[in-house]
């Protein structure tokens, strides 16, 4: 290298053995694998935690009931985003137009034909809850139980 340098060539390439480029690449490769893993499981467990909806905001109007008591209202919807399980109710009332509720009578907010029913309008213009008893039937009418329901943002 001093005799190159003295000739006025300066060396300018550096001499890594094979195994080593191979480690390194191979490093990068996990690294860059694993970085890409965290950024999508961060991203899936957003929507399974309840950052459904990050942007969504609920005011002090928007209260979801369930069996005839409060289940959550205002901020506190945003906590109980998306399937709950329940042991059973055919009564649901939804007030205020930031919030609605989809009854299912299936566990785990699995749609079964018919038996899914929207509890909310979300329709700012009507200040009225929308309030729903679970009933179905053709000659007579008979309430069915919801054993799940999702809540999500208007």
């Amino acid at each position: 290298k001093a005799a190159a340098q003295a000739r006025g060539h300066i060396c300018t390439s550096v001499f890594v053995p094979a195994p080593l480029k191979q480690q390194a690449s191979g490093t990068m490769a996990r690294t860059l694998a694993a970085l890409l893993a965290a950024a999508l499981l961060g991203g899936a467990s957003g929507l399974l935690t309840g950052r459904l909806a990050a942007n969504a905001t609920f005011t002090v109007n928007d209260k979801v009931y369930v069996d005839g008591s409060l289940f959550a209202e205002s901020v506190a919807i945003g906590d109980n985003l998306g399937c709950t399980e329940h042991k059973g109710t055919s009564s649901l009332k939804v007030c205020g137009c930031g919030v609605k509720v989809v009854a299912h009578l299936m566990t785990e907010c699995q749609t079964y034909k018919k038996y899914d029913t929207q509890i909310g309008t979300c329709d700012c213009a009507s200040s009225a809850c929308d309030e729903k008893t679970l009933s179905s039937g053709y000659s007579s009418t008979f309430n069915w139980q919801a054993a799940s329901f999702e809540i999500s943002p208007c």
